[in-house]
Order: structure tokens, then sequence, then C-alpha cells
């Protein structure tokens, strides 16, 4: 970093002060929030707390600690990569949180977030009426494997498969699987959706997935913040549908005679009904609307594809 700005920062005491200091940085940018912020108060409380591994829920508690040297140069760093690299702070603290759960995450895949997530702390009722029943569920593309960890809980007495086609993506989610000692309820497989020998006879009770979806021509508006995610894990083709044209007729052989396919799809609800005109899909409610995510039965699945 630049000398003048440890200089800017020589008088900074507290946890108060470098969170204001935060601010005016980030507000005098042009950064992007997005990835499990919404505005400058949260991205700043949320860096300074988590750099110095305090909890974000008690900010009102060490409201006024005093910081070290060390711990200023430290966030100060941070905080002038944040704004000036757009270095996304999950990335910077190889730390992202869902629905209350933390998970590692580094360059390697896309930030935790999916409104599946939200379902799944409802344990997707009520298409699911007794979450014990599950038997299975798969997590298709589970990059970091954060679905695949929310499922399992979900569905305590669930064996869970998470599949994704990057062995970078797996070598995260196996550090997130170890993190919730979750090595004996989740399998990891590498593969093209359901191309390998793990997963190509294999039927589940519930599969969920939150594929790539961003269109070619939105992937080039992006704010730099996504485009320092991985790009296999959000462009799908001009229409963002690549992955889910080809997921939605494979699954049809992938469920038990009761299962259910939920699938995120973004902004793509137009585009997966061009494709499918006739096709029974329930659009389901989460936080940020009714358009975003589609449920699927196999039964209704399996007569359109006439498996």
């Amino acid at each position: 970093m630049p000398q003048n700005i440890h200089e800017s920062v020589s008088r900074l005491r507290t946890i108060r002060d470098m969170v204001r200091w935060a601010m005016t940085r980030m507000e005098s940018s042009e950064i992007s929030f997005g990835h499990g912020t919404d505005d400058t108060w949260q991205e700043a409380t949320f860096l300074v707390l988590r750099a110095l591994h305090l909890p974000f829920e008690k900010l009102e508690a060490f409201w006024d600690a005093r910081l070290t040297a060390d711990e200023i140069i430290k966030i100060t760093d941070l905080i002038e990569r944040r704004v000036t690299e757009h270095v996304p702070v999950p990335y910077l603290l190889h730390e992202a949180w869902l629905v209350k759960h933390r998970f590692y995450c580094d360059e390697d895949v896309l930030i935790p977030r999916s409104f599946i997530a939200e379902l799944l702390e409802d344990q997707l009722a009520p298409w699911v009426q007794d979450p014990e029943a599950v038997s299975s569920v798969l997590d298709m593309c589970t990059g970091s494997g954060c679905l695949a960890i929310l499922a399992a809980e979900a569905f305590p007495n669930a064996h869970v498969t998470g599949v994704d086609i990057s062995p970078k993506a797996l070598e995260v989610a196996r550090v997130n699987r170890a993190d919730y000692e979750m090595e004996d309820q989740i399998d990891l497989v590498l593969s093209d959706l359901f191309d390998m020998p793990e997963v190509k006879t294999k039927k589940w009770d519930v599969i969920i997935s939150n594929p790539p979806y961003v269109t070619t021509a939105a992937m080039e508006s992006l704010p730099d913040e996504y485009r320092l995610e991985p790009s296999l894990a959000l462009e799908a083709g001009f229409d963002g549908m690549d992955v889910v044209r080809r997921l939605l007729p494979e699954a049809a052989d992938h469920l038990t005679e009761n299962g259910i396919l939920v699938v995120e799809v973004g902004d793509g609800r137009e585009a997966v009904e061009a494709i499918w005109p006739d096709l029974p899909l329930t659009w389901l409610t989460v936080s940020a609307g009714d358009d975003l995510v589609f449920l699927a039965t196999a039964e209704d699945l399996k007569r359109y594809f006439k498996h």
C-alpha cells in the first residue's frame, strides 16, 4: 500500500474509526455489491469485524475497541484492495456467509449465494412433507459445497452427493465438508452433469441445482467484482440456458418415483418457458421474488420428456 495511505490512517484507533474510514473510501470508489452485503455500511462492518475474527452481529460490544498498529495496517490493506482492485470481501477474507452458515471460499468458486438456501431452511416444505424420509439428495453444480451442506442439515437421514465439473471447486467443497464434519454424509464427485459412472446410474429423492445461467451478453457488462469469479460458474450461452437445457431432460432419469427437482435460474424464467412452454413448473417464492427458482416433479419431467 502507498505510504501516504498508511499516514492517512495513522490516527485511527478504534473499530469505530476504522469502519468510518472504510465507508469513506468505499463511498468515493465505484465498487459493486451483491456478495453478501448491499451497501457500504454492511460491507465495511463485515470486513473490519471478520478481519479481526470478531462476530459481526455483536458490533456494539466491540465498537470502541482499540486496534493494534498491526491490525490497522492489515485492515487498511484489505480496504485498499477492495476499493482499488475490486476484490469481493469474501475472497479477501476467504469467508462467506449464507443463511447464518460460514463457508470457506476463494477465487476457484462462485461466492456462496443462492435462493435455494432459503428454501432448504424450510426443508423444501410443503413439497417435502417428511424431511426425515428423504434418503438421497443431489446438489448438481455444487461449487463450494454450500448447498450440499445445507441439504445435509435439512435432511438428516439423507446421503448427499455434490457434483461439479471443476476439480478446483471440489477442493474448496472438501474444505467446507471437513469444516462441518460431513465426510460420511456427503460425497463429492467430479462430473459433467451425469456423465461419470459415479452418478450415471443413480437416482435421488431431491435434486437441487444452482447452475451457471448468465447470458453471454450479460457477462460482458458484469461489474469487476463478478469478473473475478470463475466464468465457468457463471456463463451459460446466448440465453443463459446451456446447462439447464441439458439438466432437465437428464434429471428425469435420475429422480426417484416421487422425487423433485429444484433449479435456480436468476432472471431466466422467460428463457426456460420459451424452451419448454408446456412443461409444468412451479415457481417458488424466495426473498427476491417468485420467478427465480422453479420446481419440477419426477412425474412431470418423465411424462414431458417421455422417459
